[in-house]
């Protein structure tokens, strides 16, 4: 990798006169595991032995990026998981309690009260329709 440069900016207008903040920050960082040529030369004048070392040391930071990198993907591989089996045991109990209230429902009407059991089988569907419509924002569409 190369020298890296992450930038910020920040423009705030208070009113119409003019009056505002501005603020930036730029960072430029070397993301190299290895000093350039140069550089490794005129360390090696001073120890013979500095190439061995820089080479076990960029050896270890990259093995770190690996485990990090490991790691990362298998914290979220675990979130998705959870968040499969929440959302599979939320349709389950779900399912559940619609059956259950239809039940109900259908035992009303069959001891003759009709119009409890047809409004309690109408607040069960309104129930079943209210779980499972989620409201989702509108993207504006760009011009």
């Amino acid at each position: 990798m190369a020298k890296q440069t992450r930038s910020q900016k920040q423009v705030r207008v208070q009113s119409h006169q003019g009056h505002g903040i501005q603020h930036e920050n730029t960072e430029v960082f070397d993301d190299n595991l290895l000093p350039d040529a140069a550089e490794i030369a005129a360390l090696s004048q001073i120890d013979p032995d500095i190439i061995n070392w820089l080479k076990e040391r960029a050896e270890k930071e990259q093995d770190f990026r690996h485990e990090i990198f490991k790691k990362r993907t298998d914290i979220l591989e675990e979130d998705v998981k959870g968040t499969q089996k929440l959302n599979m045991r939320g349709m389950t109990y779900a399912f559940l309690i619609i059956m259950t209230g239809m039940g109900f429902s259908a035992f009303l009407i069959w001891l003759n009260h009709v119009i409890t059991g047809s409004i309690f089988s109408g607040l069960t569907v309104i129930y079943a329709a209210a779980l499972f419509y989620k409201r989702r924002p509108h993207k504006e569409e760009s011009k």
